[in-house]
C-alpha cells in the first residue's frame, strides 16, 4: 500500500513538472517586446540618497539593451522616455548602444524628452511623441554658481595653490578669467557640434536645419513632427503597433525591464557613501563636481 502511494506520488510529480516545463517553454518562445523606461535625469550611475530623485543609470540601460539583444524571443525594444536629459557621457553611451542594436527600437516620448533624452530618442528607428509633450531642446549647458563676491563680503578668501595654470578653472570660489571663459565655451561648443551632427545623421536631416533648431528651444510634439524631429504623434499604443510592424509580428508579450530599488539597496548605498564621505573629509563635502550636462 505504501509502495503504491509512493509510486503514484512520483507519477503525479512527474506529470506536474512536465506540464510546468511545457508552460515555461511556451512563455519563453512567445514573441516579446521589451519596454525600457528612461525616467528623470540620465547619469552613468545612480546616486546614493535616502530621498531618491528620479534617475536613470546608463549602465543599467546598457545592460537591459544587451539582454534584449541576446534574447531570441525579443523582437523589438520600446524606450519609454520621460526625461529632461542628463550628463553628456551617459546620454551618448545609450544613444550609441541603441544604434548598434540589430532589432528595431522605437522611442515613445510621453511627457518630456529633451536634450540628452532626445539624443537617445533620435538614435532609434522611429520616434513617437504625445502631441503635447516637450521634445528637442538641442543644446548643452555647463553653467554653475560662483560665490567669490559673497565669500569676500564675509571675509572669506580663496587661497590659490595649483600646479597647473588651469587646474582650478571652474572653481565656484573664484571668478573666471576671460581666457578661462573662452576655453570652457570652446569645450561646450565641441560637444554641441557632436550633438547636432549626431541628430542630423540619426534623423536624416540637413545639418544646417538641425543647427537652426538647436537653439536650446523645446518644441511640443506636434511642432516637433512638423520640423522632422519626430515621426509620429500618438500614445504608447501607437508606438507598440509601429514596433510590431517593424518587427514583422502581429502579437507580442510586453516585458518591462526596470530596476526596483529595495530598502536594502538604499541602506547599502548610504553605508558605503558614509565611509566615502568620511574618508573624503567633512569640508570637502561642501564642494560639488561641475558637470557639463544636456538638460533643459
Amino acid at each position: 500500500m505504501k509502495m503504491k502511494i509512493v509510486v503514484w506520488t512520483l507519477v503525479i510529480l512527474f506529470i506536474l513538472s512536465y506540464s510546468l516545463s511545457k508552460v515555461w517553454d511556451i512563455k519563453e518562445t512567445t514573441n516579446q517586446i521589451v519596454i525600457i523606461p528612461i525616467t528623470g535625469t540620465i547619469t552613468t550611475e545612480l546616486t546614493s540618497s535616502l530621498i531618491q530623485q528620479k534617475e536613470t543609470s546608463s549602465t543599467a540601460i546598457l545592460n537591459y539593451l544587451d539582454l534584449a539583444q541576446r534574447n531570441p524571443n525579443v523582437k523589438g525594444v520600446l524606450l519609454e522616455i520621460n526625461s529632461p536629459g542628463g550628463t553628456v557621457v551617459a546620454s551618448k553611451e545609450i544613444a550609441d548602444k541603441v544604434k548598434q542594436m540589430n532589432k528595431p527600437v522605437v522611442s515613445y516620448i510621453r511627457e518630456i524628452g529633451t536634450s540628452g533624452a532626445y539624443w537617445i530618442a533620435s538614435s532609434s528607428s522611429v520616434i513617437v511623441a504625445d502631441p503635447l509633450s516637450i521634445t528637442g531642446s538641442i543644446g548643452v549647458i555647463g553653467s554653475y554658481l560662483e560665490f567669490s563676491e559673497l565669500l569676500e563680503k564675509y571675509g572669506v578668501t580663496y587661497q590659490r595653490l595649483v600646479s597647473g595654470s588651469y587646474k582650478d578653472t571652474g572653481s565656484p570660489f573664484k571668478e573666471l578669467t576671460e581666457e578661462e571663459k573662452k576655453i570652457l565655451q570652446s569645450k561646450i561648443d565641441l560637444i554641441h557640434l557632436r550633438f547636432v551632427t549626431d541628430v542630423s545623421k540619426n534623423r536624416n536631416l540637413p545639418i544646417e536645419k538641425v543647427k537652426e533648431l538647436s537653439t536650446g528651444m523645446f518644441y511640443l510634439g506636434a511642432e516637433a513632427k512638423y520640423y522632422g524631429l519626430i515621426d509620429e504623434v500618438g500614445n504608447e499604443e501607437t508606438a507598440i503597433n509601429i514596433l510590431k510592424e517593424k518587427a514583422g509580428i502581429k502579437e507580442a508579450k510586453l516585458v518591462r525591464y526596470q530596476q526596483r530599488r529595495t530598502i536594502l539597496d538604499i541602506f547599502s548605498q548610504l553605508y558605503s557613501s558614509s565611509f566615502y564621505y568620511f574618508g573624503q573629509g567633512f569640508s570637502s563635502n561642501l564642494l560639488q563636481q561641475n558637470r557639463i550636462q544636456l538638460t533643459t
